[in-house]
């Protein structure tokens, strides 16, 4: 396999758009946010152009409720014209989609009262001609396009094939827990609670780290937080890079607060908000994909996560991602003061509803789904 990492979305888009244009079978894409802005127009329009002749797109149900991070069954939404404007888009850009033979699917219904809210598909893949794929971050949506943020590309008819099969069975609603081995490169197929098991597989990579830890993520949390904490060899250099600027300031609250432990070292990524999910393990590992290494990915969400030691996408990550991430981050020192006695209650309170709320789903779905 080879492959190379994306950063940020001018460079998915150049590529994306040379390889639809060539595209003769199928593209497929897989993403959690969907909206009628210049992005998700972008977007269709490009497919519309592509002479591949079976083009499907998958989305989760929470584009159909939440546009720009904001509630439409809000009184903002009544509020705001532009808001308006731009969910009434989103369904126009959808309906166009359609009409010229795209077929677009959206899964994971909320359910009644919204009470399968949690559990979110929050997969990000591209798949084109069977034979290059795509990974990482990326929805389709103009504030997610600003936001730092990678995809890995990979050139293997054997990885499209995987990713391939796992759109398939997302469509299907038939979401599958499991891992695929592919020599140098494993790819985890995630399902929140009921994956739990495939996860300590993941966290074992923490274990088995000599010389170094570094995660980049803006909401890394428990259980991943514990974890290494308890996990990591003595010696074992942690670092973490997260946004200064952050969409969701509990998860830097809880970093802060963390922090004063005295583990890790926080390096604070400065400029915008970073949306990037991976591991870096003695410089010769990577763990990244779409997700966020929180208790929200681990408790409630569909991911695709993939381990890869080829030294090709490695290289190109520390390159391209690692150095130059830390290089535009300060290192931020605990001032060794009291650490907040609210904050890790307040973040225990939601880490045990989650599991217990999980557990329902689980028990649910168990019933429902396959899990093979």
């Amino acid at each position: 396999m080879t492959g190379q990492v994306l950063v940020d979305s001018d460079a998915f888009k150049e590529r994306f758009e040379s390889l639809a244009a060539k595209a003769q079978k199928s593209i497929y894409i897989q993403a959690m946010s969907f909206e009628g802005d210049s992005v998700g127009e972008w977007l269709v329009d490009t497919l519309i152009a592509s002479p591949a002749k079976d083009i499907q797109l998958c989305l989760d149900s929470y584009s159909k409720f939440v546009i720009n991070d904001r509630f439409i069954y809000s009184l903002g939404y009544f509020k705001d014209e532009d808001f308006r404007a731009e969910v009434k888009n989103t369904k126009a850009v959808i309906k166009k989609a359609r009409a010229n033979g795209i077929k677009v699917k959206y899964t994971n219904p909320l359910g009644f009262l919204f009470l399968q809210y949690p559990h979110r598909n929050h997969k990000k893949m591209v798949v084109i001609d069977e034979e290059v794929s795509f990974i990482g971050g990326l929805n389709f949506c103009e504030h997610n396009f600003e936001w730092h943020d990678m995809m890995v590309e990979m050139n293997s008819a054997e990885m499209a094939k995987s990713l391939s099969n796992d759109f398939h069975r997302s469509v299907a609603e038939n979401d599958q827990s499991t891992v695929n081995n592919l020599g140098d490169t494993k790819m985890y197929y995630l399902d929140g609670y009921r994956s739990r098991n495939i996860y300590k597989d993941v966290f074992r990579n923490i274990d088995e780290a000599k010389e170094s830890i570094q995660i980049f993520s803006p909401y890394v949390s428990d259980p991943l937080l514990t974890y290494t904490r308890n996990h990591k060899a003595e010696g074992v250099k942690f670092d973490i890079v997260s946004p200064g600027i952050n969409n969701k300031n509990i998860f830097k609250a809880i970093l802060t607060n963390e922090l004063m432990k005295g583990y890790f070292n926080f390096y604070e990524y400065q400029g915008r908000m970073s949306h990037l999910k991976a591991i870096l393990i003695d410089g010769k590992k990577l763990i990244c994909g779409s997700s966020n290494f929180d208790f929200i990915s681990y408790y409630f969400e569909e991911e695709v996560v993939m381990i890869t030691e080829n030294q090709e996408i490695v290289q190109n990550f520390i390159d391209n991602i690692s150095k130059p991430d830390i290089a535009n981050s300060i290192l931020k020192k605990s001032l060794g003061g009291k650490r907040s006695i609210v904050v890790p209650l307040v973040f225990a309170g939601i880490s045990r509803l989650c599991h217990v709320v999980a557990s329902i789903i689980s028990l649910k779905y168990l019933f429902r789904k396959s899990n093979v």
